[in-house]
């Protein structure tokens, strides 16, 4: 007879239950990646999680970082529940356990685990909530709750947890930000810092009310924010106050904590001139759009409403008819007309300096799109159908009003260097690259249209690329120079550009390193709406990929019409045909005033005075 080694009988049994939570909860974790998440059992009489999974990040000097923004999960198995008719798994789930989840301060999601298909289903818990709330508005009366499961927890599930879970980490941080000391009774109370100096806080509040506008133009936004954090505790502030600390934290990207000070300031709008209320609603509205709280839709037609509101001020105006000049789908010609009539009123009405330049620049801008586009459209006679493309009347031409354009965009260079508007010189110098890289990809391509299409293997002018590698090294200087005066905005535009001309020259892994750097920096400041804003630039959007595939079309469409009326619009140019005269929409340039300069040591104050 044979000797048992142990006396199996009086041992514990195995429960599949357990069996099948073991093999849940290990299949669980490989769908989290260890770069991204660690995951955290609920071992200690925990009454309803079995895991806090916590987020992990990637540094911006390598490596990964832990963030403490957390999502809490209660994992369900089973071998028994089928599946309905349409394709969701019913689990009674108890009352009590989605209250409990509900109370946690974080994120929260039960996920189901189907062991005969091996797949994993997960829900948000105030999903839930608004399943169950929509059959039964006292649900809470009932001891369990039927919930279905329908979504798949694939990687992209757990990509899209984490970007949910990272969203509302952030807004509880600023939130908790904003939890300063109770507000004394007496709101000139004294604060004593670190080397014992005494700060009153209604000196600063007044300290800021009277130099803000000094302050912030001089870019010293950290002397503001820091003054602003002193000014606690406090009962109210000056509208000047609000508005001057709003800008400065909206210059150092804390978008939450500018919106909530210019909201203040709002309320106090009756004491701000038409301008100064118009640029209250502005920053409101810039900021909003950043977090992606409104889209790039709403904000275009809110800052346009803002524009024909009487007295809103020049910038609005400049703004206002840029919009109209740039929506307007009539002749061209009698377009900017329009626009520089337009301009030259508010040039002769404003004293302000600064707003004089941007102004100007927006002239710039103007001129630049439509001198682009009038090369486009006189070459569609000619591309294709002559041996170089360059030395046709077009071309030609172009280059005389290139002649013009640059000495104006110069000249304006030079003004705002006169009167010492140094991050103005920044911007005019973007738009300077941003000039040669659409020059670069229209007179390439156009050189290289075949019959349908562009020969995109053609190779750029080893030239013209050299020119672009050292545009480059410029936006670097130039976005360092941004970076330095806390104008992330005009920063990343430097980078996009830079971006831009990578791609176009070839040099794809430059350009991807191009594009961490940007998502680095709206990651950091939460510029939501910049993303959304640039990722069809990231996905085949770039300008010259965008003129590449309008162009095509355009050109496509017109070549149809050619052949139905007998055309050969394949063959090339003869001497008399190519004699044409092209049109170009803009004949005179206006001339600039520059008459009014700044008071010695003047500087950038007139901005916010």
């Amino acid at each position: 007879m044979a000797v048992k080694d142990f006396d199996d009988e009086n041992l514990p049994k195995v429960n599949p239950n357990e069996s099948l939570e073991t093999i849940s909860s290990v299949l669980f974790r490989k769908r989290f990646p260890v770069q991204k998440f660690e995951i955290r059992s609920e071992t200690m009489r925990d009454k309803g999680i079995d895991f806090h999974i916590e987020l992990k990040k990637e540094s911006a000097s390598g490596g990964s970082v832990y963030t403490n923004y957390r999502f809490a999960v209660q994992l369900k198995a089973t071998n028994k529940i089928k599946q309905g008719t349409d394709g969701s798994f019913g689990l009674q789930i108890s009352t009590s356990n989605i209250s409990y989840l509900l109370n946690n301060g974080m994120p929260a999601y039960y996920v189901f685990y189907h062991h005969p298909s091996a797949c994993f289903y997960f829900e948000n818990v105030k999903n839930i909530l608004d399943q169950i709330k929509g059959r039964n508005g006292k649900w809470q009366q009932k001891a369990k709750q039927k919930i279905y499961f329908t979504k798949i927890l694939s990687e992209q599930a757990v990509q899209e947890i984490y970007e949910e879970t990272y969203a509302s980490g952030v807004l509880l941080r600023r939130i908790n930000s904003y939890r300063f000391p109770s507000n004394s009774p007496n709101s000139s109370s004294l604060l004593i810092d670190s080397d014992n100096i005494v700060y009153s806080v209604s000196e600063n509040i007044e300290y800021i009310d009277k130099f803000g506008a000094d302050l912030v133009n001089a870019h010293r936004f950290d002397t503001v924010i820091e003054m602003e954090k002193r000014s606690w505790p406090r009962n109210t502030a000056t509208p000047r106050f609000y508005l001057f600390c709003g800008i400065a934290y909206f210059q150092r990207g804390d978008l939450y904590k500018a919106m909530d000070l210019l909201k203040s300031a709002k309320k106090y709008s009756d004491e701000f001139d038409p301008e100064g209320r118009a640029i209250i609603e502005h920053t409101i509205l810039n900021t909003r759009y950043l977090l992606d709280i409104i889209s790039k839709e709403q904000y275009d037609r809110a800052v346009k409403k803002i524009g024909h509101l009487e007295d809103s001020g020049s910038f609005f105006q400049i703004e206002n008819a840029f919009e109209e000049l740039s929506s307007n789908s009539g002749e061209p010609a009698s377009s900017i007309l329009k626009f520089y009539e337009s301009m030259q009123k508010v040039i002769e009405n404003e004293k302000k300096i600064g707003l004089r330049i941007i102004a100007f620049n927006k002239i710039i801008d103007a001129e630049s799109s439509i001198l682009f586009s009038d090369l486009a459209k006189n070459s569609v006679y000619v591309a294709g159908r002559v041996q170089n493309l360059l030395h046709t009347t077009v071309f030609k031409q172009w280059l005389e009003l290139e002649k013009i354009f640059r000495w104006r965009l110069n000249s304006i260079v030079d003004y705002a260097e006169n009167c010492g508007y140094f991050i103005s010189i920044g911007i005019l110098t973007l738009a300077g690259i941003k000039w040669e890289y659409q020059k670069a990809f229209h007179l390439h391509y156009l050189s290289c249209w075949k019959y349908r299409s562009f020969d995109l293997l053609q190779p750029v002018d080893p030239s013209v690329l050299e020119k672009l590698r050292r545009n480059c090294d410029h936006l670097d200087k130039l976005a360092e120079a941004f970076e330095q005066n806390e104008y992330r905005e005009n920063m990343l535009c430097c980078i996009i550009l830079k971006y831009e001309i990578l791609q176009f020259s070839g040099n794809v892994n430059a350009a991807c390193d191009a594009k961490e750097k940007i998502l680095e920096v709206i990651d950091a400041f939460e510029f939501e709406g910049l993303r959304k804003e640039y990722e069809p630039i990231f996905n085949q959007g770039t300008s010259h990929e965008n003129f590449v595939a309008k162009y095509t079309s355009h050109m496509n469409r017109i070549q149809d019409l050619a052949v139905q009326e007998g055309i050969d619009c394949y063959r090339m140019l003869s001497r008399e045909e190519l004699a044409f005269r092209p049109r170009w929409s803009i004949r005179d340039f206006p001339a600039f005033d520059f008459s009014i300069m700044p008071h010695e040591n003047e500087g950038e104050k007139d901005i916010l005075n």
